[in-house]
This record gives C-alpha cells, structure tokens and sequence, in this order.
C-alpha cells in the first residue's frame, strides 16, 4: 500500500479543491493510502473534508494562508514536518504556491524522498500582484524548485516551471469533472462568460464587448455566470451603460445551476489577463461551445486557435471572432463539436488518474 498525502491550502469552492477533491476520490484504495492535509479558502472545512470522501485521514492546518505571513508559515511549517515524520507517507503532493513551498520544505526535514508539487498557476504571473511581490514569489519559487518534481497542470505551466531551474517537471493536464452536456433550446443568440468576476478575468473588457455585440447584433443577449468581488461594482457599470436586459449577472450558481446556464450559450468567452488551465473553458468545451480566449497560456492550452474556437491578442479580434461566430451558426456547430471531442481525448479524469497513478508507483 503507496501512503500518499495530498496537501492544499485553498480547499473549499474553486478549480484547485475540486481537482485535490478528485484525486482523493479517484485514486485506487487498493493500492493507495490517501491522506489530506488542508486548509480552505472560503468556504467551511468540514464541507471540504466531506468532499475529499476518498481520503481516509484528514488533518485541518489553518495556519496555511495564501498570503506570507511569518508567524502562520512557521506554525503550518512545523505541523507539517510533524505529520511527515509521524506518518513517513511514501509520496507526498502538495497543491498551489503556499502548500507548495511549505510542504516541499517539510518534507525535506521529514526526510521524505518522494515529493511533488503542482502551482495551479504559479503566483508570478499573476498582474494584480506588484512587481515587488512577483520578483518575491518567482525568486521563493526558484528556491523551492529543487525540492522536489513539479507536475504542470498544463503545458504551458511546464513551461513556467522549467524556467525556474532545479528539479524535474512533468506534466499532468487537469481534468474535466464534470459530465458532457447536450445544448439547451432557447431563442435568439446568446454569449456567455463563467467564474469568478475579479480582475484575472478583466469584467471591464466583458461589459465594453456586451455593449458592442448588443449594439451591432439584433437579438443577442449576454451573461456572466458567477460572481464574486467585482460584482457590485460591474452591476452598476451595466445600469449607467445601459445594458439591463441586454447583459446580465447570474451571481454565484451551484455547479449544476451553472452547467444548465453554460447550455443554453452559443458562444463561450474567456478574456482572462492569466490562467493555468482554465476549468471554466474545459466546461464549455464540454457543453459543445466555441470559445473565443485571450491569447495566454493556459487558454492556448486548452482552446486549439481555429479548430475548437479563437485566440485573440485584444479586444478589437475579440469583438470581431465573436462577431463572425454570431453571423456563422454552421461554423459556431463545427468548433463547439471540435471542443467537445477535444475534451472527451485529452481531458478525462481517467487518464489524470492514469498518470498519476504512474507518477506515485514510480
């Protein structure tokens, strides 16, 4: 029996809980031990350590917080290295910036010989962080690098992470987890936008396309399933630009309420500053959805530019992509059953499980 710990400090509702909360669950009980150690970020623990149902041991550490903070890093520092050396896991995996460094450190004084770590996008990339805190991050990053093997959730982390130097980098894309989705019937056109509204995913952009797209297209209406910080503040954007009745704000939906709402779209949009690998274009994909994106690395990553939707540079292609997807309905049916294929053969929580599974037997 392989004891594996997986470690997070950003359990709760988001892309990365969910992935950590699959793998708990998707790994063999009959060869693998799974034990998680955690913290959440939103959300209640105890729902989270229900969630992660196939770990068969849980320890809460709510002293792991994104942020630096030296007095918690310490404490979370110290439980960590307990727990190794206790419980001597054959493979320790640790998820996201903090949990990362922490938990490779950790493990390191435990003694622990097989360690891996995955960013979930690594925190030097992302722009609403100063220069100053970027330079931290990547430099903490670097010296963090050789403690262990990084598995990217997506080429193009890899590529983030090979530049850092230090130990080897292998690459395990996330998976989809949720189910494949038929379209919803509905009337007119329209276009749509999933996840949290904070300043990764640019809202302003979204609300100046609502408008241009409003204004040049009869019978297009568009959405932004999700909520989140910026949401007071774009509801009042779409009031004094208005766009009520035109553009809409779901607010925060459970994943089936906004899995019925992505069916009922014809066209997917993701004009993200940054990603890893974006979960909520896999969700579309998986609806049948083209999908225009900002040109990134992870939406490269995940959208083939031309085959299951565009990438595009700026907000002039991207009013222009979405422009010509609404004209072409034929060509809307082509890349959404292209994305959809696309997510059946490369993204698939078996084949996540597959090669994990390979990495943690090694």
């Amino acid at each position: 029996m392989i004891k594996v710990f997986q470690i997070l400090e950003c359990g709760g509702p988001g892309g990365t809980g969910e992935q950590v909360a699959a793998i708990c669950n998707g790994l063999d009980p009959a060869r693998f031990e799974v034990s998680l150690v955690y913290a959440v970020r939103g959300g209640s623990p105890d729902a989270y350590r229900a969630k992660c149902r196939g770990a068969q041991n849980a320890y809460y550490v709510p002293e792991m917080t994104r942020e630096i903070s030296p007095l918690k890093d310490l404490a979370a520092f110290q439980k960590l290295r307990a727990l190794f050396a206790a419980h001597r896991p054959d493979v320790v995996h640790a998820h996201s910036s903090k949990a990362g460094v922490l938990a490779r450190v950790a493990a390191k004084a435990a003694g622990i010989k097989t360690v891996f770590y995955t960013p979930h996008g690594y925190g030097f990339l992302q722009q609403d962080r100063s220069a100053a805190s970027r330079l931290l991050y990547k430099a903490v990053e670097a010296a963090a690098a050789p403690l262990g093997t990084t598995i990217a959730c997506a080429p193009g982390e890899a590529a983030a992470a090979a530049s850092l130097g230090g130990g080897p980098v292998r690459t395990v894309c996330d998976a989809y987890l949720g189910e494949l989705l038929d379209p919803l019937p509905h009337d007119g056109l329209a276009v749509g936008s999933c996840g949290r509204l904070t300043y990764a995913r640019d809202p302003d952009a979204w609300i100046l396309l609502a408008q241009r797209l409003t204004d040049s297209r009869n019978g297009v209406k568009c959405a932004w399933i999700g909520g989140g910080e910026d949401e007071a503040r774009v509801r009042v954007l779409l009031e004094n630009m208005n766009l009520s009745g035109r553009a809409e704000i779901t607010g925060w939906l459970s994943a089936p309420e906004a899995r019925e709402r992505l069916r009922a779209l014809d066209l997917f949009v993701h004009y993200s500053r940054w990603d890893a690998l974006p979960n909520a274009v896999l969700e579309a994909m998986a609806a049948g959805l083209p999908v225009v994106a900002s040109d990134n690395a992870g939406n490269r990553d995940a959208v083939e530019d031309g085959v299951t939707g565009f990438i595009v540079k700026n907000e002039v292609e991207l009013l222009e992509r979405c422009q010509q997807l609404i004209d072409d309905k034929a060509l809307r049916l082509k890349l959404g059953a292209a994305g959809l294929e696309r997510v059946r053969r490369n993204f698939t929580l078996e084949r996540m499980m597959t090669e994990l599974s390979r990495l943690y037997a090694a």
